[in-house]
């Protein structure tokens, strides 16, 4: 993942408005690509941008799959290392297009809203050069038509919804063949970009009352990194955010787009 948003992924800030699955759908949307794929027990994964850990642990417990995680952000891993201590995923600190691993190495790359933060052309060739022939890209990621929402260029929360450099539409069509791909599922899940945004307010709602109630400066709150240039979200923001995005979501503007695309030709 790009530098600065691994920043924001790492935050405890974004951590306590999104969850610690940073992606719409949550963990379900990665179950829902999990199962499709029909990896089997014992298959290797590599989770790309994998942030905090929770999807690899899903992969690794609920599938049986031999996982690698990895993510720009130091901190990130080593909260996910913690997390999931005692299970057998390997943890490493990087991000593309420099991936440590040999060619042909993994059955499957799992990239949950992470190639919306790089250059999408490279990365997709690096992700092909580590899939074995047959391998399979399991892609979500947002697509915005137009202009993107201008309230989301705030930091924390364009991070949260992954459009901090959204596919277009037709791009997934025209960059997978490119790279090497070969698309075999689609699905449109673009009703979880509501359920996050939901999410997103609840949240801030109940994090506004704790501090009311406690007398807390929420600045406080922010990890330091984010606060001074993106303050945590007003009402206001979270308002127009909420109703832009509903909107957007309702035209079509603004889309989740799940994806499983294989790599060369298969065995």
């Amino acid at each position: 993942m790009a530098a600065c948003c691994s920043t924001v992924y790492g935050s405890p800030v974004v951590e306590l408005l999104v969850g610690d699955s940073l992606h719409p759908g949550g963990l379900e949307s990665t179950r829902n690509l999990l199962r499709s794929s029909r990896l089997g027990p014992g298959a290797r994964l590599l989770d790309v941008g994998c942030g905090l850990g929770a999807s690899a642990q899903v992969a690794a417990t609920e599938f049986a799959l031999r996982v690698d995680g990895v993510d720009a952000s130091g901190p990130a891993i080593a909260r996910a290392r913690a997390r999931a201590e005692g299970s057998r995923i390997h943890w490493t600190t990087a991000a593309l297009p420099d991936l440590p691993f040999e060619n042909a190495e993994f059955d499957a790359v799992l990239a949950e809203c992470v190639l919306s933060t790089v250059d999408r052309p490279t990365a997709l060739i690096e992700v092909a050069r580590v899939l074995r022939p047959g391998g399979a890209l399991l892609l979500s990621d947002v697509e915005v038509d137009g202009e993107p929402i201008p309230a989301l260029g705030h930091r924390v929360i364009g991070a949260a919804l992954c459009v901090t450099d959204a596919w277009r539409p037709g791009e997934m069509d025209a960059r997978l063949p490119e790279a090497g791909f070969r698309i075999t599922g689609r699905w449109d899940r673009s009703a979880s970009i509501l359920a996050l945004i939901d999410r997103i307010e609840s949240r801030l709602a109940l994090v506004r009352l704790a501090a009311r109630d406690l007398g807390l400066d929420l600045t406080s709150l922010i990890d330091p990194v984010l606060a001074g240039s993106d303050p945590m979200p007003s009402p206001e923001l979270i308002r127009d955010v909420i109703d832009s995005v509903r909107a957007a979501v309702r035209d079509g503007t603004l889309r989740y787009t799940a994806v499983i695309a294989i790599a060369g030709d298969a065995p």
